[in-house]
């Protein structure tokens, strides 16, 4: 058995007291970058980030936006069995405001507060848009990836604020511009047909103001949302007699009109809005109808062509079991809103704060969907999101979406 000397002793005492002293030293330093990485407050925890959506998902718009949140659900899937971001999973909070205004503002506030997210996507009603956009532009909480926008949330241009759909702008300029060289046209004369919303008001103005720089005119028809019949809508086009149409809504908002055109005898081409691209409404048109139909997007279709992008999506949507909604247009765009939540993330870095994610994206970003668009770019500058467009029909012996030139013809019509 050793020994211990009394020097050895007091040298080990001393030793003791050292560490001691240093462990809550030690200690505090282990645990900085843990505290720092889960900031719940955030939606930051140490295995996830909270993000919330704001969609519609049971009200009269869900056709369309519950089939953008399962494709945003998805890729977010996609990354999370690979392992995350900086080894945290993404958890989508999606609250459902049934296309109502007041319940939009009530969950908004829940996301921000009592169950805290990093950020928000969605956004799908242009009305609820309107009124929280002075909350939002003065918050904390950033809006990446708008399904709808309006120019109450896109100008002025604020670091709070990332549109992820395509833009009724440069959407109505595309169209116009599409239809206007194809028919030959002087000086058109166009018609929207548009649900009773802010956005379709908006959507109009855009679609009017494109007009009349080719010296035509542009009138304005509404229907409800909920409309079952559009008979009147009809009588009113049939008089009007316009070059083209242009629909803005929810699905039986094209099928209906178009269906009561096709019973009229009446063949006006038409083309909706890029909401208004999915299989299913060309389906309930049928082929006669459907054959005066296109739609303007910013997206590719699923399925339309082989290109990175495309294939991937469409793989992991058979994989995952959403075959019949993978060619929606509105599954595209949420899918590649599930990519720039993954990428903003990625921005913030490890120790992610609504602060730190705000600072990233507010010096400007690129997206590069592989294909299912053109690359996104947003600058300091300008977050209006996708710009460039091509307008797709259906072959309805093939069941396949036909497109009309490449994303590059429409520049010249958006710039």
């Amino acid at each position: 058995m050793m020994t211990l000397t009394s020097k050895t002793f007091r040298v080990r005492i001393s030793a003791y007291r050292a560490l001691l002293i240093a462990a809550p030293i030690i200690a505090c330093l282990g645990s900085a970058p843990a505290l720092a990485q889960n900031t719940p407050q955030d939606g930051v925890h140490a295995d996830r980030v909270d993000w919330g959506v704001l969609m519609d998902l049971s009200g009269p718009t869900s056709a369309s936006q519950s089939i953008w949140v399962a494709g945003l659900q998805d890729r977010i899937r996609m990354v999370n069995e690979a392992g995350g971001v900086y080894g945290r999973r993404i958890n989508i909070l999606a609250e459902d405001n049934r296309f109502n205004a007041a319940t939009d503002r009530i969950a908004f506030e829940k996301l921000v507060s009592q169950t805290p997210v990093i950020a928000i996507s969605g956004m799908g009603t242009s009305a609820s848009q309107v009124a929280l956009s002075p909350t939002i532009r003065a918050g904390k909480v950033p809006i990446v990836g708008t399904y709808t926008s309006t120019k109450a949330l896109s100008e002025p241009v604020s670091p709070m604020v990332y549109n992820g759909f395509c833009g009724y702008k440069e959407m109505a300029a595309a169209g116009v511009g599409h239809y206007v060289d194809k028919l030959g046209l002087k000086a058109p004369k166009v018609a929207t047909v548009a649900i009773e919303s802010a956005g379709g008001k908006e959507y109009h103005d855009f679609i009017a103001e494109a007009v009349a720089k080719r010296g035509g005119t542009a009138h304005h028809i509404t229907m409800k949302v909920t409309a079952v019949d559009v008979t009147p809508q009809a009588l009113e086009l049939m008089a009007l007699k316009p070059d083209f149409i242009t629909i803005y809504g929810v699905p039986n908002t094209a099928i209906l009109t178009m269906k009561a055109l096709q019973q009229y005898g009446v063949k006006i081409p038409a083309f909706g809005i890029t909401y208004l691209g999915a299989p299913q409404i060309f389906t309930a048109m049928g082929p006669e109808a459907g054959a005066n139909y296109t739609f303007a997007s910013c997206f590719t279709p699923g399925g339309s062509d082989t290109l990175p992008g495309n294939v991937e999506m469409m793989t992991f949507a058979e994989k995952v079991g959403r075959t019949a909604i993978r060619e929606d247009i509105n599954y595209v765009a949420g899918w590649v809103a599930g990519q720039m939540i993954s990428e903003a993330l990625q921005r913030a870095g490890r120790e992610a704060t609504r602060a730190k994610l705000v600072e990233s994206l507010s010096k400007g970003f690129t997206i590069d969907t592989k294909g299912l668009s053109a690359p996104i770019v947003y600058t300091p500058q300008n977050n209006t999101g996708p710009v460039l467009f091509r307008m797709f029909g259906y072959d309805h012996a093939t069941k396949k979406f036909t497109a009309f030139g490449e994303y590059a013809d429409s520049a010249r019509y958006v710039q």
